[in-house]
């Protein structure tokens, strides 16, 4: 805790400490007005019933409509689950791109601001002693240092470039073939081609359609046996409460409770509907963090889950897709994280621990969603309440294998240009170093047009700074977690739970927690199995 207080230059002068509360209050002040305004489900786009030719009747009934002239056009949101449906289902290429010029929340002038930040956090790790913002950020880390890290990333990056420009050159015969089919010509294969072309791919190839999924994730079933699996493996059991007091209607509050010794655990308000003017993502927001009071007695946490599900018009059920469901078992991560942790002082709860260790109980959670043991106890028909039939299950295994050399090249690509940006001990232009490597490393094409993507730009504003690389990171922790040890006692082992949760997530960060993680695995955490879950091992 002191050395803690020291990096942040709580021992200089008076004089020091006012420039350096200085840049912090600046770097604040712009991560907070950029985080705000992209937040905002504010970004829409006006089309016709014909240029949404290719959706889904269902997709029409929600959406608001504005005369254009002697026109109606639908309101179409460009986040969220109506970007996501426009750019699978769209037939309409300048639909598509319309849709995915308007997604992004991030233009220049929020590239001006950010290449402020980054200077700004340069100088500022330079006035605390150190030669670059990656430094003074490993400086609270486990994996070595930004070079190592680097290396590591591009590594990774070489091994699936290839794989993933043969997974992009088959989109782009797709798109050629299609074209000509049409009696049009072949122009270019763009950003926004890629999921309408993944989608005809696995369609033609008659591999894996996970649309059937959503008949058997109504949401309101979804979190009842999501939580009923979490107390078979945890001993947790969630007890709604009456009146839950908060924010907004919509929100549920539910009360923890440890059912081994009957002791209460804390509290989770879920906050799961999209509405208007709310936060426009998916995310895990502790409201009060515990600790151990000076009469030794035990302050309990209260977390919010939040999420933007879209509620269908009529009443009917929420139907969750099972991207979907990953998110929500992604920050159910969290919120176990946050709830189970067992420390003295709210400074080493869950969510304080290691930067760089932050994601591993997520990804490990997340990692369940894929699971068709978990996925079988988690759904069930939204009208009939039947279990998903194994034939839709089989889906699973085929779409999580395909285009993973896209996915994981552009996570890649992207926690490298968030760790170059910090590692220069000079000025780095945030513009010139995106240009290299999202238009030559991440195979991304948006034409003559320049589209700031908001994941590669995002740990900049969300501080995850000089620290995105954590998701790829906690996902090769927690696969090697769960794949070593986890699996080999059976999925629904409660004693092997009961070792995670009382190593991995009890201890916060009160310990140096990789040494936990090599206790749990008997061993160094080990890269093989991200290798296995991407293709290369």
């Amino acid at each position: 805790m002191i050395a803690g207080y020291k990096r942040v230059g709580a021992l200089l002068p008076t004089n020091k400490q006012e420039i350096l509360q200085t840049l912090e209050s600046r770097i604040a002040e712009i991560t907070m007005d950029i985080s705000q305004r992209t937040e905002c489900n504010s970004r829409h786009v006006l089309l016709t019933k014909e240029e949404l030719a290719g959706l889904p009747e269902q997709f029409f009934v929600n959406l608001q409509t504005k005369k254009v002239g002697t026109i109606f056009k639908y309101v179409v949101s460009a986040s969220g689950s109506d970007a996501v449906s426009v750019l699978q289902y769209a037939s309409a290429e300048h639909t598509r791109k319309s849709v995915y010029m308007a997604s992004s929340p991030i233009g220049p002038s929020d590239m001006e601001l950010l290449q402020e930040v980054a200077d700004l956090r340069r100088v500022r790790a330079i006035f605390l002693g150190y030669s670059s913002h990656a430094e003074y950020i490993f400086k609270d880390m486990a994996v070595g240092t930004p070079n190592d890290m680097l290396n590591f990333l591009k590594s990774l990056y070489c091994q699936l470039s290839p794989i993933a420009q043969r997974e992009l050159d088959q989109l782009k015969q797709l798109k050629q073939t299609h074209m000509e089919s049409l009696g049009q010509r072949y122009n270019s294969f763009y950003e926004w081609d890629i999921p309408f072309y993944k989608r005809v791919f696995l369609e033609n190839a008659k591999l894996a359609d996970l649309s059937g999924f959503s008949h058997y994730l109504p949401l309101s079933a979804v979190v009842q046996n999501m939580f009923a699996f979490i107390h078979s493996i945890l001993g947790l059991k969630f007890k709604r409460a009456a009146n839950a007091n908060a924010w907004h209607e919509q929100v549920e509050l539910y009360d923890v409770w440890d059912e081994k010794n009957n002791s209460y655990v804390g509290q989770l308000y879920l906050d799961l509907i999209a509405r208007n003017s709310k936060y426009g993502g998916a995310a895990t927001f502790p409201l009060k963090l515990g600790f151990e009071r000076k009469d030794g007695a035990r302050e309990h946490a209260a977390v919010a889950l939040v999420a933007n599900f879209h509620k269908p018009a009529g009443g009917e059920s929420i139907l969750l897709s099972h991207a979907n469901l990953a998110t929500l078992f992604h920050e159910m991560g969290h919120v176990l994280h946050i709830l189970l942790s067992r420390t003295k002082w709210t400074a080493f709860n869950g969510v304080y621990v290691n930067r760089d260790f932050s994601e591993c109980p997520s990804r490990l959670f997340e990692q369940l969603a894929w699971d068709k043991l978990v996925v079988k106890v988690v759904a069930e028909h939204h009208i009939t309440g039947e279990s998903i039939p194994d034939k839709v299950l089989c889906g699973l295994d085929v779409a999580k294998e395909q285009f993973i050399g896209l996915k994981y090249l552009r996570e890649v690509t992207q926690a490298i240009y968030d760790l170059t940006v910090y590692s220069k001990p000079d000025t780095a232009n945030v513009c010139s170093i995106y240009a290299q490597i999202e238009g030559n490393m991440a195979l991304r094409n948006t034409g003559k047009a320049t589209v700031y993507n908001w994941h590669t730009v995002r740990g900049m504003i969300k501080g995850y700074d000089a620290a995105l690389f954590v998701y790829l990171w906690g996902k090769a922790v927690s696969a090697d977690m769960l794949y070593s040890r986890i699996y080999s006692k059976g999925i629904f082992n409660s004693e092997m739970w009961n070792e995670y949760r009382q190593t991995i997530l009890q201890p916060g960060g009160a310990c140096v927690i990789m040494d936990n993680v090599t206790k749990f695995l008997g061993r160094n955490p080990q890269n093989e199995a991200l290798l296995k879950l991407v293709g290369l091992y």
